[in-house]
């Protein structure tokens, strides 16, 4: 695990600007039917059980259960998952132009060209988190260079390195 304070400011209602990244193995990686309860080995999970169906890549307005999330990462995903209690409309600005700067010859045949889900959680300890399999990215501020390099370092390293689109949960209601 390595944190870092860089001299930036904190995202409300943080009053510190803090980066921590970590490595996480998987205990488990089984399918679980989709919605069902999903024990998770951390929170945020960069890993385990997860349902039979993943995420499609792109922008949601809405939270994504966790376990779609799990599955899109297994694929090779980031997930930019942000909590911005008094909305951050600069941080979404940012997260998209990380995702935007991706290209992935991989997914060249898909609508969608690059496996990152954008996604607001507000059940998120910290503001910004990216999410790749069994590597987390948490900040409590937003430090576009830090995050630049964990998205660079880990984007297409699920262990199943695909891009078939998976579902579109840009509706609510998936899960009760």
């Amino acid at each position: 695990m390595t944190v870092e304070h860089p001299a930036l400011p904190p995202i409300a209602p943080f009053d510190e600007c803090v980066v921590t990244t970590y490595r996480e193995p998987a205990l488990s990686r089984n399918h679980v039917a989709p919605c069902s309860a999903l024990p998770l080995q951390s929170f945020p999970p960069t890993g385990g059980d997860h349902f039979g169906v993943w995420a499609a890549w792109g922008t949601y307005d809405a939270p994504v259960p966790w376990g779609f999330l799990i599955h899109s990462m297994e694929h090779g995903a980031v997930v930019l998952a942000y909590r911005c209690d008094e909305g951050c409309p600069e941080v979404v600005s940012e997260l998209t132009a990380i995702a935007d700067g991706i290209d992935d010859p991989l997914c060249r045949d898909e609508d969608v060209r690059r496996r990152i889900l954008i996604v607001p959680m507000p059940d998120l300890d910290v503001a910004v988190a990216a999410l790749a399999w069994e590597h987390g990215y948490l900040a409590t501020c937003l430090d576009p260079a830090s995050l630049r390099a964990f998205v660079d370092a880990r984007y297409g390293m699920g262990r199943e390195n695909l891009c078939t689109t998976g579902a579109d949960f840009s509706a609510e209601g998936w899960c009760p």
